[in-house]
């Protein structure tokens, strides 16, 4: 099945040099560069600024974070973890709201700790920490098919569909999460039209989710963010498709800022937003006043791309990151094991007790 999709590789290890590898998001669509370092530092600075993002993939890197970490100790065991740990609280810092960054470097953590209990030698800590962060990026590859076989049934010959921001490849690995269903069902024989917004200040979708797209040659047209709600309603949108930087436990979805726009447009118009993402983005503990949500560089609002000033000097801007959807905006989350609907608590309860559950399984 993956011979029908443009492979796009986001991060991964390189064994033969212990680096970790990235293709710099915030290049493309102008050329394609590749990263890669062997410092924990400069990998926290690749997620701060958007060269490494999306919700899946900054688990991957917050594992592979940690793992090169510990690659990059000492042959102690107690030096091995404590620089996991310390590595670990510095990519937190860097993107607070994204559910599976944390998620991934606890994973890392976690075996890393456990592999010292058990008295295991330095070697094995670090082989045991670079294997978890791998099996981590295979399991998400995995899941981004899963959700792109379940998804596609949500897509229907002759559909309008639209997008936010990037939750394709580039951010999450395989063919992505929102991008997923539509990639399956093009590879199916299904023919929809695709309008992507721009998704100011940094123009993800312009930039990437029409990039990935394009590369598989769904027919794609780019939109500005303030052009929606006249669209959805003359170009009869069926649905939008949105990823998830967090999904709290009552179906309340933290995802990039604009979503919550295009959610109220399209119940207005009849229109669904589907939400695609792995289990390890639902959170099932916090509670709305628990999330922070991130306060963006301010000169992101103000220029464009860092390139050209449009905003008087003097004036001030806000730059949230996300925004919050709530769950009777939200038609249906898909996930690699299936879809909730509405009472999302009960729902997304049985998803993650299922076996097989990323947010559930050991690494």
């Amino acid at each position: 099945m993956e011979a029908k999709y443009t492979k796009i590789v986001p991060i991964r290890w390189d064994d033969a040099k212990g680096e970790v590898v990235w293709l710099d998001n915030s290049q493309i669509p102008w050329k394609e560069v590749i990263v890669s370092s062997k410092d924990v530092n400069r990998l926290a600075a690749a997620i701060k600024s958007l060269e490494v993002r999306g919700a899946p993939v900054l688990g991957e890197a917050g594992a592979y974070g940690v793992a090169l970490a510990a690659n990059n100790s000492p042959n102690s065991s107690d030096e091995i973890l404590k620089n996991a740990k310390d590595a670990g609280d510095l990519l937190f810092k860097t993107r607070p709201t994204a559910v599976n960054l944390g998620w991934g470097i606890r994973k890392i953590v976690d075996v890393i700790q456990k592999a010292h209990d058990s008295g295991a030698k330095p070697t094995e800590l670090k082989e045991a920490a670079i294997k978890a962060a791998q099996k981590i990026q295979d399991e998400n590859i995995a899941a981004s098919f899963k959700m792109g076989e379940i998804g596609k049934s949500l897509i229907n010959d002759g559909d309008v569909l639209m997008t936010v921001c990037n939750a394709g490849a580039l951010a999450c690995d395989g063919l992505g999460t929102a991008t997923a269903p539509l990639r399956a069902a093009w590879a199916d024989g299904k023919r929809f039209k695709v309008l992507v917004t721009y998704t100011a200040p940094l123009y993800q979708g312009a930039r990437l989710t029409a990039w990935e797209l394009h590369k598989d040659g769904i027919p794609i047209k780019v939109i500005t963010d303030n052009a929606t709600g006249h669209l959805i309603r003359e170009e009869k949108v069926t649905a939008a498709w949105a990823g998830a930087d967090r999904i709290l436990a009552d179906g309340n979805v933290y995802n990039k800022i604009g979503t919550y726009n295009l959610a109220i447009l399209l119940k207005h118009h009849g229109g669904n937003l589907y939400v695609a993402a792995p289990t390890s983005t639902i959170d099932p503990v916090t509670k709305i006043e628990g999330v922070r949500i991130e306060q963006r560089n301010q000169e992101e609002v103000r220029t464009i791309m860092g390139k050209v000033n449009i905003v008087p000097d003097g004036v001030e801007t806000i730059n949230p990151a996300f925004d919050r959807t709530p769950p009777e905006l939200v038609s249906a989350i898909v996930t690699e094991l299936g879809i909730a609907r509405a009472p999302y608590k009960e729902s997304i309860a049985k998803l993650l007790s299922m076996e097989g559950s990323m947010a559930k399984q050991d690494v």
